[in-house]
């Protein structure tokens, strides 16, 4: 039906965050320390919102997560004032970093793959971080991934 309004996807996910590391329970991710962070630019499109995926396969290492555990995710706006960017985490401190959602881990140690909607309203370039919030430490072996695609809603013709 015309008019109706559907959802545009960018079409090419970025790879946000690479795990390199073991990641204990409440610490974030850092570049050169437990992962690779990669910039996701939002500055020709302006997607107002994204779709984050979680890929976990199998990374726990002692146990399964805590029934109800999280891991979330928090967002490093990059060139706020000119070329300045906000303060990105520490492991043990979210410094400037701001909060975009969780992901809802489930209590098993089998790969997992979750989505959420978030927000990208007034942002054109920004490094995500996540914080193992399951209660283990997460593997390298396995690695887990995060990746971010734009999206948009428009009238359908």
């Amino acid at each position: 039906m015309a008019n109706n309004a559907i959802m545009v996807f960018d079409g090419t996910p970025t790879t946000v965050i690479a795990t390199t590391g073991t990641i204990a329970d409440g610490v974030f991710t850092v570049s050169g320390t437990n992962a690779t962070h990669t910039e996701f630019d939002n500055s020709t499109d302006l997607w107002p919102l994204a779709v984050a995926t979680l890929s976990v396969p199998d990374s726990w290492e002692a146990a399964t997560p805590d029934s109800g555990a999280t891991i979330d995710l928090y967002m490093i706006r990059q060139d706020v004032d000119s070329t300045s960017d906000v303060t990105a985490p520490t492991t043990s401190d979210k410094q400037g970093a701001e909060y975009v959602g969780s992901f809802q881990i489930y209590a098993t140690d089998e790969a997992q793959y979750q989505q959420i909607v978030i927000s990208l309203s007034g942002v054109r370039k920004a490094k995500f971080s996540f914080q193992n919030n399951t209660g283990q430490t997460m593997s390298y072996s396995s690695g887990a991934t995060v990746k971010v695609e734009g999206f948009t809603y428009t009238p359908s013709t």
